[in-house]
């Protein structure tokens, strides 16, 4: 009996070995987690990078692979930061978080092909996901896909129309492909949204000038001006209307009823 309650006794132990050696772990990663939250803050990115390296060598979970990504990112690091998410990606292909900031990395380092297809996966996966698509119209943007960036700015603002950012960037792609009523028209929602906003009365005022209303386009070089008067641009842009409305009008030809006729030529004379 002696000896089969030693036993019973052993292999309880062997068996609670596991058990505390996984307690053990879980504190661990809870302790250099909470140390690396706590140094991401202070912005103290050599400690926050050492202990979520240390959270990964104990668990590397998808999660705890893009937490690591998005710290190298914090720090300025984006080369670590693709490959920390690249490898949150090959734990859990579905980590579409993780897709999403790899791309953001990627528009980083101008590798915008990239970028479009890490947010293209996303959209596979979640077709209504807005950041996606704000993701992927930026990319397209930088390259100028203005097609494929007309369509992702045209399906975010269908789901909101008051999307500043999603305007601001239609409005941009409209001007490049030279419709600029449109583009006009989506700086002026833009100014209702913020009226604070410089940069939008600057840009509509440039594209009331390529429309020859100046008139226009000097009320809203003022209005920027009077928003954020040390901008250079806004006083550049003003002194440029400025000296074009001081010039005078150009010449314009006469009217034809008014156009002198040629003057009579003597008839030829007949030769003696």
């Amino acid at each position: 009996m002696k000896k089969l309650f030693i036993h019973c006794l052993v292999v309880v132990l062997v068996l609670s070995v596991p058990g505390f050696a996984r307690a053990d772990k879980k504190q661990e990663v809870q302790k250099f987690g909470h140390e690396g939250m706590e140094a991401q803050r202070n912005k103290n990115w050599p400690k926050a990078i050492s202990a979520f390296k240390r959270v990964v060598e104990l668990e590397p979970t998808s999660q705890n692979h893009e937490n690591l990504g998005v710290v190298y990112r914090n720090a300025g690091n984006v080369a670590e930061a693709i490959k920390s998410f690249t490898a949150a990606i090959e734990a859990n292909a579905d980590n579409v978080s993780a897709y999403g900031n790899r791309a953001n990395a990627l528009i980083g380092q101008r590798r915008y092909d990239e970028a479009i297809e890490d947010c293209t996966e996303v959209l596979k996966r979640q077709p209504d996901n807005l950041n996606a698509k704000k993701t992927r119209a930026s990319a397209a943007l930088s390259k100028g896909d203005w097609n494929l960036a007309l369509g992702d700015y045209n399906g975010i603002l269908n789901a909101n129309r008051n999307d500043a950012e999603a305007l601001k960037g239609r409005a941009y792609v409209f001007n490049q492909t030279k419709d600029y009523d449109k583009a006009i028209a989506d700086y002026s929602d833009l100014i209702k949204l913020r009226p604070k906003d410089s940069h939008a009365y600057l840009k509509r005022s440039y594209l009331y000038d390529m429309k020859g209303d100046l008139p226009k386009a000097m009320a809203d070089g003022d209005q920027a001006v009077k928003i954020d008067p040390k901008n250079a641009d806004t006083q550049n842009w003003k002194k440029y209307l400025q000296g074009k409305q001081s010039q005078p009008p150009p010449l314009q030809p006469p009217p034809p009823a008014a156009q002198k006729s040629p003057a009579a030529q003597p008839a030829p004379t007949k030769a003696p």
